[in-house]
């Protein structure tokens, strides 16, 4: 079997997710083709052992890129990243007799001008292009259905974290944590308007100058955003994170916090859920669904900040006990999407 992933932006879980499938059948042949690296987000990314992976930016024409899918990839599934990308739909179209064609989106349903327009003049070819659909949760799903998509083309679980990884960290880092928890808060997001790191960083402030006490918040990522940071001196500016860099903070750190007001799903929530992190999520955020609930943390309103600032006092009041069953119902949330589950889904299609 070839497989062809039209992908935007990679990421070290989309490798992960690459690698679960190759394992599974190693007689598979996977092409990715995929957007530059994104300069915020600067990752090394390793493609040992995974397949044959070329930028688009590669091809200087249409002409060429089709030649090249058709010539050297041949595929006999395509994975492809919405529908953004006119040259990935284009290529799409063309195969739809070929090979089979799987949709992914993780856009939300809002019911817009521009989400109705889309249903009304163009779902129609869309499903005429795609067999399947690829969605990551229960909000997508709703998307999909709106676009005219029956329940039997859609599957859910398209993002899943490095959850072994994830996994051994967190069991590696939790008996350290039993003797003594950090009351580090932990944020990892780009600093750009949508990741709410302003309320938060406001949020944090007032909660120290109402009710000082002995919590930092951490703040991992760059973007537009980073030269205008708050400065505070229990707020930690970590700047971009390589890979490498993670164990030793997870170590350092003990509840994951994201306040985006905007979040389609974020991967992030469910790295730090496996990594077991008690979790307080922004009810914007798309992962929330899967891996938040009452056992292992709190989903907030992102501009509620008397909401927030109570549960920082709640969290405050917590036993180093009652923080580590918190991680560990954490853990059990992040199991229930794997690498595995994710190439199970891409060998069914």
């Amino acid at each position: 079997m070839t497989c062809l992933f039209l992908y935007s932006e990679l990421a070290e879980y989309t490798l992960a997710c690459l690698r679960a499938a190759k394992k599974m059948h190693p007689e598979d042949k996977l092409f990715i083709i995929h957007f530059p690296v994104n300069p915020e987000a600067p990752f090394k990314f390793n493609f040992d052992g995974i397949g044959t992976f070329r930028q688009y930016t590669a091809f200087d024409s249409y002409a060429s890129f089709i030649r090249y899918i058709d010539e050297t990839v041949k595929p006999d599934k395509i994975i492809c990243s919405g529908w953004i990308h006119k040259w990935y739909v284009r290529a799409c179209f063309s195969y739809r007799n070929k090979a089979t064609c799987v949709l992914t989106l993780d856009n939300h349903w809002y019911g817009n001008l521009k989400q109705n327009a889309l249903r009304m003049a163009g779902s129609w070819l869309l499903r005429t292009i795609f067999q399947k659909v690829w969605v990551p949760g229960r909000q997508q799903k709703e998307y999909a259905r709106k676009m005219g998509f029956s329940d039997n083309v859609i599957t859910t679980g398209f993002y899943s974290c490095d959850t072994d990884k994830f996994l051994s960290i967190g069991n590696s880092t939790l008996p350290e944590k039993r003797k003594h928890f950090p009351k580090i808060l932990l944020c990892v997001a780009r600093y750009i308007p949508a990741k709410g790191y302003r309320e938060l960083w406001n949020a944090f402030i007032h909660w120290q100058s109402e009710q000082p006490n002995e919590w930092e918040l951490w703040c991992a990522g760059k973007g537009e955003e980073y030269d205008q940071r708050i400065e505070h001196p229990k707020i930690k500016h970590l700047g971009f994170v390589q890979k490498e860099e993670w164990d030793q903070i997870i170590r350092s750190t003990g509840v994951f916090i994201l306040l985006s007001r905007v979040e389609p799903w974020g991967v992030v929530v469910h790295e730090f859920a496996a990594a077991g992190y008690p979790l307080i999520i922004s009810n914007k955020v798309g992962a929330a669904e899967a891996f938040v609930h009452s056992a292992n943390g709190w989903i907030v309103e992102p501009d509620d900040q008397s909401s927030l600032l109570a549960i920082f006092k709640k969290l405050d009041s917590l036993s180093t006990d009652e923080l580590i069953q918190m991680a560990l119902a954490s853990q059990e949330s992040g199991k229930c999407i794997r690498t595995e589950t994710w190439a199970a889904s891409l060998a069914a299609f």
